[in-house]
Order: structure tokens, then C-alpha cells, then sequence
């Protein structure tokens, strides 16, 4: 229980540590004409004298919580001081955990943009269909986005014309990686809201080494009709392969 309190002593003693310097700090540095232009005196209030308030108030915290409730029989214990600093230790290392936690949930929960080295990166692709689905490939027809759990990004087709490799026909084109998620799916609308819907192996950060993917077929179609996705029919036989590109790598 001493651990518990000097915890909630400590805890609480960091908080209005730490609130109270600031502001007062901020109010006497008015006092002497200190100015707060572009914000410079609430900046000194919050990161200078904010942090040593919260220590002050995180020792006195915990040093009240050890006193109090403290049996009168335990002052004249000659094992009390190790207890208490064994507690103030506890104390100590709940709290940091505590704050490392919140930490971590807040970087977790929070969207990451994807960038390399502060570059941007983009999802090189081309999609290939067989000669009798040639025709089905015009790219004024066919609208592009990359769905994410975090948002939809429409992709561009490249201004290059079909390329024809024997029995295929393809087109090259390329959408904007923005955020930092394995949850992607890139949808190509067909005339007739016909969804072609592919999903890439890709981590959150993927590796621009990697190069081009093999050839893949689409893993759902989706319908107008239907509520959920289907998986491809023969008439779906488009092929897809993918690359990460960083901008200005080539």
C-alpha cells in the first residue's frame, strides 16, 4: 500500500508540479517585462520551468505518500528508510511506465506519414490484360484509387500509350503511398461500376529495394448488386505487378 500511495502521491505531485510552475513562472516573468513575443515567455513557462516544477512536485508527492498512513510504529523501524526508498523506486517506475504507455498508445493511435529519408513514395504499377480483354483497357475509362484504413488516394495513369508484350497488353500508372499502413487495397473502376480490387504485399514501410513484384490476379471483384465482394470470374483475367518508388529516384 505505501507503494500504491507514494505512486498516486507522486503522480499527482508531478501534475500540479509541473501546471502550477508553468503559470506561475510565466505570470512573475510578466512581472519583470519579460516579453512574450511569438510566443517566447509561455515556451520558457511550459519547457523550462514547467519540467522542474513536475520534478519538485514528483519527489514532495512521493515523499507525502510514504508519510502518510505510515504506522508510528514503522518511524522507529530501522528497515524503514531501505522500504522507503524501495518504495519510492516502485513509485518511480510505475509512473515512467505509466507515461511511456500513454507514449505509445498516442504514436500507435496516431496516422504516420510514410516518407524515406523525409522523400515521399509512390506505388508504381501496371496492369496487363490478355488480347481478348484488350480493348477493355483505356485508361480514360478506368478510374484509379488506393484504399487504406486511413484513406483513399486516386492514382494517375501514366501518359505513355498500351504496351504489347505477345499475348498481353498493358498500362503503367502510379499512386501516392501517403500513410504508413499494411491495409491497402488498390481498386480499378471499370465502365459498368465494375471493381477490380487487388490487395499488395506490402508492409507498412515497404522496402523500395524490392523492385517489381511478380504478376498477380485480382483477389475480389466487386459489384453494383452486390453488397459484398465476389472472387474474379474468367472475365476478370487482368494481371497486376507493383513497385515501391521514391520520389525523385527514378
Amino acid at each position: 500500500m505505501a507503494a500504491l500511495r507514494a505512486f498516486i502521491g507522486g503522480l499527482l505531485g508531478l501534475i500540479i508540479g509541473a501546471v502550477g510552475a508553468a503559470f506561475i513562472s510565466s505570470i512573475v516573468m510578466g512581472w519583470f517585462g519579460v516579453a512574450d513575443f511569438e510566443g517566447g515567455r509561455g515556451m520558457a513557462a511550459v519547457f523550462a520551468f514547467g519540467p522542474l516544477g513536475g520534478l519538485a512536485g514528483l519527489a514532495l508527492g512521493i515523499w507525502l505518500g510514504l508519510r502518510i498512513g505510515r504506522k508510528p510504529a514503522a518511524a522507529t523501524d530501522a528497515r524503514a528508510p531501505a522500504h522507503g526508498l524501495r518504495n519510492a523506486a516502485i513509485a518511480v517506475a510505475g509512473i515512467v511506465a505509466l507515461g511511456a504507455s500513454i507514449f505509445w498508445v498516442q504514436y500507435a493511435t496516431t496516422p504516420q506519414h510514410l516518407a524515406y529519408d523525409q522523400a515521399n513514395a509512390s506505388l508504381a504499377f501496371e496492369l496487363r490484360a490478355p488480347a481478348r480483354l484488350a480493348a477493355s483497357l483505356d485508361p480514360k475509362a478506368i478510374e484509379i484509387t488506393l484504399d487504406t484504413n486511413l484513406n483513399q488516394q486516386p492514382g494517375l495513369w501514366s501518359e505513355d500509350p498500351p504496351r504489347a508484350e505477345g499475348d498481353w497488353t498493358s498500362l503503367s500508372g502510379e499512386v501516392e503511398l501517403y500513410y504508413r499502413t499494411a491495409q491497402r487495397l488498390l481498386v480499378f473502376r471499370f465502365p459498368g461500376d465494375r471493381d477490380l480490387i487487388f490487395k499488395p504485399a506490402l508492409a507498412a514501410k515497404p522496402d523500395p529495394d524490392d523492385g517489381w513484384s511478380d504478376w498477380g490476379k485480382a483477389d475480389f471483384v466487386g459489384l453494383p448488386d452486390q453488397p459484398q465482394t465476389l472472387r474474379p470470374g474468367p472475365e476478370d483475367a487482368y494481371e497486376l505487378r507493383y513497385r515501391v518508388r521514391v520520389w525523385g529516384s527514378g
